[in-house]
């Protein structure tokens, strides 16, 4: 009886076993196949590619941004401007002179051949702006000796003002032979800035030990705003005025007073002949 149980304690057990244990012919789950394996990268849509080489894109915009500031750096050129062609200290222009001045040569066609550098100032010795920046205006010369540096009252001088885009005062152009290169657009007006624009357009550096003087201050370009009577400023109020009298005349305010004035006197003189 003992033997019969242990048999069926094996069977039992054994039958277990195999229903646990799988066999050797089972096949895989979907959930087991190898991706890598089942999908040919090579037929694959660009967009589609698994892998994306990030180091290799890098590279190729460093070497675009490289190229690009080497073409600026290429395309940047500078004026050559005529040796010791300015003179030791600032010219007070009139619009004659100054087109003697800037009459081209016609030997000179291009930016890199030697012509003649003038940096004019178009300045109003009623602008308080142009008096701060004059001081330092009339130190260049002894920093570029080279550049020749000239000033024009463009309030009493209009000829230029249009046709160089001169809207306010000051304002400082480079010519070189006779044609406008640069624009000044700084905001400060010392002899810093105007060192800086006209290196950065001529190549030239301002000579050692260039600073402003007391001499500076009392010319050729006054650094005191004039407080003469402004012809043109009188004229231009007188203008105003009149526009706006006649047009005030043409308005229901001036009808209503003239009507009210008129009614006032017609009651006065009525009043008058009732009394006498």
């Amino acid at each position: 009886m003992k033997t019969i149980s242990f048999i069926i304690i094996i069977l039992y057990v054994s039958a277990e076993e195999i229903t646990v244990i799988p066999e050797d012919n089972h096949e895989e789950t979907p959930y087991n196949i190898d991706l890598k394996e089942q999908v040919d990268e090579e037929n694959l849509p660009s967009y589609l590619s698994p892998t994306i080489n990030i180091t290799e894109a890098v590279v190729v915009d460093n070497v675009t941004l490289a190229n690009t500031t080497e073409e600026t750096n290429v395309t940047q050129k500078y004026v050559s401007c005529t040796p010791h062609f300015g003179g030791l200290e600032v010219q007070l222009v009139n619009d004659t002179e100054l087109i003697q001045l800037l009459l081209p040569d016609t030997n000179v066609t291009t930016k890199e051949a030697q012509g003649n550098c003038l940096a004019v100032l178009f300045y109003s010795k009623y602008c308080p702006f142009s008096s701060m920046a004059a001081p330092h205006f009339n130190a260049l010369p002894r920093a570029f000796p080279d550049i020749k540096m000239v000033a024009i009252n463009a309030m009493m001088y209009h000829l230029f003002n249009t046709q160089n885009g001169i809207v306010g005062v000051p304002s400082m152009l480079l010519f070189h032979n006779g044609r406008a290169v640069a624009k000044f657009n700084y905001s400060e007006y010392t002899l810093e800035t105007f060192s800086q624009f006209l290196t950065k357009y001529t190549g030239i550096n301002p000579e050692e030990k260039s600073f402003v003087t007391s001499a500076d201050f009392s010319g050729p370009v006054s650094s005191v705003p004039s407080k003469e009577t402004d012809i043109f400023l009188g004229l231009s109020w007188g203008f105003i005025i009149i526009c706006g009298i006649f047009y005030f005349t043409k308005s229901k305010w001036w009808r209503w007073i003239i009507e009210t004035v008129q009614s006032n006197w017609r009651e006065s003189e009525a009043q008058h002949e009732h009394t006498d």
